[in-house]
């Protein structure tokens, strides 16, 4: 059982760090103003701006001091990311999880943070959130019952319930478990490393951008291959951005998962399209085809 960060406080001071790819300053900025109209404090990374390989958010060593930075800072509540990319697993291996350890609070990302929640979970022991970064989701604002999800799972509160239609359904059932997962991609990159975090018997979620189906096959029969697929309770996916057309996705996924005697559901409002529902690691959650429910059934921090 991970450790419980932290619930944010009124008025909390959040730092937003850059261990992957640089962003567009303006877009962070303007994120930041969406936090701060909202009551929050907010601190930049010296290096969100910086580009370093024209792909990374300046060298490793001033990415992960960013990051470690704020981890050892103990006036900051939470810690959120500009923007996904690359680059985050070139510094897995010099974050201060210790740091973690001893203070830990919501770390919230979504895509390469994917590698920074998996090494989290199994070096610090600790849950950590897929969710919303500044460079897309708060610079574009997230829309009202996304963020009163965000701000609610964040102050502690439980159950929360998230909705959805028939038509999202590969697979019916009802089932309970621990909540794990993030970007594909980075998942199957992490296989067989020692940030390579799975959860047997747990739910597992799944995301991707630009990623071609023959891709998303190759990943998710690496997954099959290993026996992980037939070691979980049910299957959540976001949605798919740029990963082929709507047959071809259709096809691959019932392929994968239509029947799998497992609850499988897909197209919730998580992923590269950006609004992103927060989606809690390492905590138990429900999923129900029957009623057309997935819910966090316990807090997601601790109050």
């Amino acid at each position: 059982m991970l450790t419980l960060p932290r619930a944010l406080p009124p008025h909390a001071h959040i730092a937003v760090c850059a261990i992957s790819g640089a962003s567009k300053i303006e877009r962070v900025r303007s994120g930041a103003a969406w936090l701060e109209s909202r009551g929050y404090r907010v601190s930049l990374a010296a290096n969100i701006g910086h580009l370093f390989r024209d792909y990374l958010a300046g060298p490793d060593d001033e990415r992960v001091a960013e990051l470690n930075h704020y981890l050892r800072s103990d006036d900051v509540d939470a810690i959120l990311f500009s923007r996904g990319g690359y680059g985050a697993m070139r510094v897995l291996d010099r974050v201060d999880y210790e740091a973690i350890r001893r203070n830990p609070r919501p770390i919230v990302g979504f895509s390469d943070i994917t590698a920074l929640h998996n090494a989290v979970a199994l070096r610090a022991g600790v849950a950590s959130f897929h969710g919303p970064m500044l460079n897309l989701d708060f610079a574009d604002g997230l829309s009202d019952g996304i963020a009163e999800w965000f701000f609610a799972m964040l102050r502690g509160e439980a159950p929360l319930t998230h909705r959805f239609g028939r038509e999202q359904i590969l697979s019916d059932g009802v089932a309970e478990g621990v909540l794990f997962g993030g970007c594909l991609s980075l998942t199957t990159s992490l296989a067989a490393t020692p940030y390579d975090f799975w959860i047997d018997d747990g739910i597992w979620f799944w995301e991707d951008v630009g990623e071609e189906p023959y891709r998303l096959d190759r990943m998710l029969t690496h997954l099959d291959l290993s026996g992980r697929l037939r070691r979980i309770r049910g299957v959540l996916i976001g949605k798919l951005k740029g990963c082929g057309s709507e047959p071809e996705l259709a096809a691959l996924l019932h392929e994968k998962f239509g029947s799998r005697g497992i609850p499988v559901v897909r197209d919730l409002p998580f992923g590269h399209f950006g609004d992103n529902l927060l989606m809690p690691i390492g905590v138990p959650v429900r999923v129900n085809t029957s009623d057309g429910t997935f819910t966090v059934t316990a807090p997601a921090v601790q109050r």
